[in-house]
């Protein structure tokens, strides 16, 4: 429940602001928490509320949650759509 009055108040104040494209948020969370990073451009863009997660794990977290994985290899991080 609050998530979900969470996701209300964001989106009551301008909604248009606190959402953003799926890459969009992977790349603000991957400026912070992972410093070199590729995004593979076969990731789907769909709408995701505005948010930098408080460390690595809890954005890793989310990606799986999307299809998404992280891996690291020697500090550079690759983000891409996860094999079906």
């Amino acid at each position: 429940m609050l998530p979900l009055l969470h996701i209300f108040l964001l989106t009551s104040v301008d909604p248009i602001k606190n959402f953003v494209s799926l890459k969009t948020y992977i790349s603000e969370n991957a400026k912070i928490h992972c410093g070199a990073y590729w995004i593979y451009q076969d990731i789907p863009d769909f709408p995701r509320v505005k948010l930098i997660e408080k460390n690595i794990d809890d954005f890793i977290a989310y990606l799986d949650t999307v299809d998404v994985e992280c891996k690291s290899v020697g500090g550079y991080y690759y983000i891409m759509r996860k094999p079906k």
